[in-house]
This record gives structure tokens, sequence and C-alpha cells, in this order.
């Protein structure tokens, strides 16, 4: 159980380190992030997502169904119900409230999925969970926030600020379209040469590390101050969303790989688009940054724990 959890957890250990002693030397600016960044989830993450569902057996796919299911709804309810608790309950503003929302409902499953849970439940189970996580990250969780964050800033009915002009250009990221196009095949019995899927791959296998390396580089640049709010946020998003899922999931009666699969996907600390939208609108950077910072961190051990439950 040691060598698994070491075998998932070193190298993202040590590939965000050296993207955080990066930064540390000044290798790389905010503006090269971004390009980064760019090329991480234009061209890299819908490659290694499309060749991941694209080589999958139609049998296998379909019996991914309840994890993908388990995935996308845990991780749009929990955005929700955090949502609604931060603004009603303890009184946040709007924008706040959405942000803290989003950092305990959106778990930085594409790029840390994609690094550790192969180790842990083999690649057809990770490119389901990983799509499903993209749907709800991409399809839901992002362009509400943006919506809400608009209008906290004022900008009035504008096209930033309606709903369904964010979900419909969420449609023509490539992220989103890679995985459905894949699964589109598997389910109508197309099969792509092999050759074709691993040329797919040379790039596709990068983009973990990229993502990574650009966290870390991300977390030195951003000024990290460890608050009540933070330390409440990353209790939530690393222990309490995952303790909880496995709790309803196994109440619901699901297999143990199902859960297992789940589990550990929702047991991964906070994304980095917390980060990215909370610059983007100029609210809470520092509380962001500080929140990503800490989740990382502390998810060595949640996470490490949570592998040794449910493995």
């Amino acid at each position: 159980m040691l060598s698994t959890i070491i075998a998932a957890m070193l190298p993202l250990i040590v590939v965000f380190l050296l993207g955080y002693r990066a930064g540390w030397h000044h290798d790389f600016t905010g503006e090269q992030v971004s390009v980064l960044n760019r090329m991480v989830m234009q061209y890299a993450f819908p490659l290694n997502l499309f060749v991941g569902i694209a080589g999958m057996p139609r049998t296998i796919l379909a019996g991914q169904l309840p994890l993908a299911a388990s995935v996308f709804l845990i991780m749009c309810g929990s955005f929700g119900v955090a949502y609604g608790l931060s603004r009603h309950v303890f009184r946040r503003d709007a924008a706040t409230a959405t942000l803290q929302g989003l950092a305990m409902g959106a778990p930085s499953v594409p790029f840390i999925g994609s690094a550790m849970l192969p180790v842990l439940v083999g690649h057809a189970s990770t490119a389901v969970a990983i799509s499903s996580a993209v749907f709800a990250m991409v399809l839901v969780q992002t362009p509400v926030c943006m919506v809400m964050l608009a209008k906290s800033a004022h900008k009035g009915p504008s096209e930033q600020a309606r709903l369904v002009p964010q979900i419909i250009a969420s449609f023509r990221e490539p992220i989103v379209w890679a995985p459905i196009v894949a699964t589109l095949l598997v389910v109508s019995g197309i099969h792509l040469p092999k050759s074709l899927l691993n040329a797919g791959e040379l790039l596709g296998n990068t983009a973990a590390g990229g993502a990574l390396f650009a966290s870390g580089i991300v977390l030195f640049l951003q000024r990290v101050s460890v608050t009540l709010p933070v330390v409440v946020t990353v209790a939530v998003r690393n222990i309490v969303i995952p303790a909880v899922s496995w709790l309803l999931l196994t109440l619901l009666g699901l297999s143990h790989e199902v859960i297992r699969t789940a589990v550990l996907s929702l047991s991964i600390p906070v994304g980095t688009v917390v980060v990215i939208l909370a610059v983007r609108f100029g609210t809470d950077e520092q509380e962001a940054a500080s929140t990503l910072f800490l989740s990382a961190v502390v998810s060595v051990v949640t996470m490490a724990l949570f592998i040794a439950c449910v493995g």
C-alpha cells in the first residue's frame, strides 16, 4: 500500500516543486505561464482525453456510466450547496461566495488526476472520471461562475453576464468537444488506427506534467495568506466532500471500483480555475491563491489517507 501511495503521489510533488522553483528563479513570467496553460488546455489535455476514450472498447465505456454520473453530479451538487452556505448562512458577498463554492466543488481532476489516477484505477476509469469532471467544470461550474462574477462586477446585462452564450462558447473548446467526439466514435463502433492514437499520445501525455509545472509557478507568483475562510474551504474540499461522497455512493450500492475511482477523483485538491477567475475579475485573488496553495500542501496527507482507505 505504501509503495502504491508513493507511486501515485511522488510524481505530483516533484513536478509541482520544479514549477515552484522555476517561479522562484524567475524563469517564467505570468504571461509565459498563461501561454503554457493555453497549450495544455487547447491541445495536450484534449488529445489526452480523446485518446483515452477512443481506445476504449464499447462494452467498457458502457460500464463506466455510473462513474461518470457520480463525478459529474457530485461536483455540480457540491458547488451549488457550498455557494448557498457561503452566501446565505455565512453571509459572504456574492462574488466571494461564488469563488469559495467553486473552490470546494471543483477539484483539479484534469490536472492531477491524469498523473495520479492511472496508477490506482487504470487508464479507462481515469479517462471517464476526467471527462466527467471536465464536463462539470467547463459546462456548468465555470459558465455559472463567470456570469455571477460579471454581475457582481457591475458589468450589467452584457453578453459576458449571460449564461447561455457562456455554455455555447464552452462547447467550442477542444477540451469539451474532444471527449464527446471520442465517445460518439466508440458508441458508433468506429475504431481509429492504433498508430493514429499513438501519435496523439505523444503530446497528450505531456498534459499532466505541463499543468502541474504551471500550477507550481502560479503558486509562487501569488501571495499566500492562511485565514479562517481558507482553512474551512480546504477542509471541505480535501476531506468533507470525498468523505461524504464515499458514504453517499456506498448507500446507493454502487460497485467498489466506481466508489474507489470517484472518491479518489473527488479527493484531489482545488483546481487552478479558481485562481484564474479570481485574477480575471479582480476578486479575492489572495484568498483564491492561498486556498490553492494550502489545499495542494494538505493533499499530500489527505489523498494518501483516502488512497489507503478505499484502495
